[in-house]
């Protein structure tokens, strides 16, 4: 979901995405964790790959989300909003008993 947000906001490569990440806290093992994410959002065809030759003349392989990607956006979004109303709906219940 938090790649998908990011990719929304505009293309991206793997290091980039995993800095962006960090700016919210959000911290992965390493750069080479980002990719078997990015892997799965390509397999389930909810990115788009190209690449582009960098100044330096090496290949960046870039991400993008795409229209399936935009739509399971807005699902997970919704499951995740719902998520949180359950969970702040169980703690109200229990605030009592703690």
């Amino acid at each position: 979901m938090c790649v998908l947000s990011i990719l929304k906001k505009q293309k991206s490569y793997g290091y980039e995405i995993m800095k962006e990440l960090e700016k919210y806290n959000l911290k992965l093992k390493g750069v080479s964790s980002i990719y078997p994410i990015l892997t799965k959002l390509k397999e389930q065809q909810w990115v788009d790959v190209s690449s582009e030759i960098t100044d330096s003349g090496k290949a960046r392989i870039y991400y993008t989300i795409n229209q399936h990607g935009e739509k399971h956006l807005e699902k997970i979004i919704g499951d995740w909003i719902e998520l949180q109303s359950n969970i702040k709906a169980l703690l109200t219940i229990n605030e009592g008993e703690l």
